[in-house]
């Protein structure tokens, strides 16, 4: 199917073809050219940027594609390779990392369930729950978009600025740096964002809407 090859999206620099899983040459033909023979009048006269990670092909071949591709359907096409940049920026295993504002992050699509345990040396953002028995580590910041009722660590290189945040926390454990904590047994579920952070070597857990504030 095509869309198991090519993803497309519009940007401030025109169109955008994400292509990540083709490597071979007359495969990326077949499907840039069928997907703009299905919208024609939208390519016609676009900027198209093919974005691809795996293609080993020299630049004569892409040369050629990118003229049969004008003169045929009239879409200027320029070729940009995926860069893989978390394996050199991302802290190691004994680093304290200190990305915390704005360092690489690791974004996992879907619920964490029991057993599983997903890990990453940077900052996380899990878009699903963390069900009881599931772990989400990371040595910077951990975000998650459901409700965290596992377990969750981080600063888990040792930083003790990181924070977790979830949409409900009703943790098994929170873990932030080498201090833990976790809910009391009584604890009541909250109906807003929340955020746990360390304040006098203790980790706290309150309303999002109040980070920052005294």
């Amino acid at each position: 199917m095509l869309n198991d090859y090519v993803k497309i999206h519009g940007s401030k620099d025109g169109l955008v073809i994400i292509a990540s899983d083709v490597s071979d040459i007359d495969v990326l033909r077949e499907k840039i050219i069928n997907r703009i023979e299905r919208s024609l009048t939208f390519f016609k006269g676009a900027q198209l940027t093919v974005k691809v990670r795996n293609l080993n092909v020299d630049e004569k071949s892409l040369d050629q594609l990118k003229e049969l591709i004008l003169e045929n359907y009239g879409v200027n096409v320029r070729f940009k390779k995926i860069q893989d940049r978390h394996l050199k920026n991302v802290t190691g295993e004994n680093a304290i990392f200190d990305g915390l504002d704005e360092g690489m992050t690791k974004f996992y699509n879907g619920t964490v369930r029991s057993g599983q345990v997903v890990k990453y040396y940077g900052n996380l953002v899990v878009l699903g729950d963390v069900n009881p028995g599931g772990i989400v580590q990371a040595s910077g910041n951990i975000v998650i978009m459901g409700t965290l009722r596992g377990i969750a660590h981080a600063g888990i290189s040792g930083n003790i600025d990181s924070i977790i945040a979830a949409s409900k926390i009703n943790a098994m454990q929170l873990r932030i740096s080498n201090i833990i904590s976790r809910s009391p047994d009584n604890d009541i579920e909250a109906v807003y964002p929340e955020i746990a952070l360390v304040k006098k070597n203790k980790i706290i857990v309150k309303p999002l809407y109040l980070y920052g504030k005294i």
